[in-house]
């Protein structure tokens, strides 16, 4: 007598296998997201530091007589005939402002400090600040 062996997959092979495939695949998925996360973050990131500099370079070229009057301490987005989003180019990140700030506005030199506040696609607040000093 002949026997024939089987030789096909089962059921429980092909559940198996698709298990470890969707395993597989999630993983993979999960760090396409977490990559994706970063990308974004990289980008705020890089938007921020150019506002940054860019407010840091007009600073830079503003006579110290007139810092005070166009640089307001703690004034957001500053003021009406100096507005910062006119500086930077208008605000792109989300809920952006940007804050100067002056440790004491009669020393020489001036220590100026600019604050950039945004929040991610998350919602969650970030912030990034920069700091020159002004001489007479």
């Amino acid at each position: 007598m002949n026997i024939k062996s089987k030789t096909g997959t089962t059921l429980i092979e092909i559940l198996f296998a698709t298990l470890v495939f969707t395993l597989a695949l999630s993983g993979l998925m999960s760090s396409v997201f977490a990559i994706v996360t970063l990308v974004d973050a990289a980008k705020d990131t890089s938007i921020a530091t150019s506002n940054l500099n860019n407010m840091m370079e007009k600073i830079r070229v503003t006579p110290f007589a007139n810092i005070v009057s166009d640089f307001p301490d703690t004034q957001i987005d500053g003021p009406v005939g100096n507005p910062y989003s006119a500086i930077v180019g208008g605000y792109t990140l989300n809920n952006e402002h940007i804050v100067a700030n002056f440790a004491d506005p009669n020393v020489n030199p001036l220590e100026i400090s600019i604050r950039v506040n945004w929040q991610d696609k998350q919602g969650r607040p970030r912030n990034m600040a920069l700091s020159t000093f002004k001489t007479r």
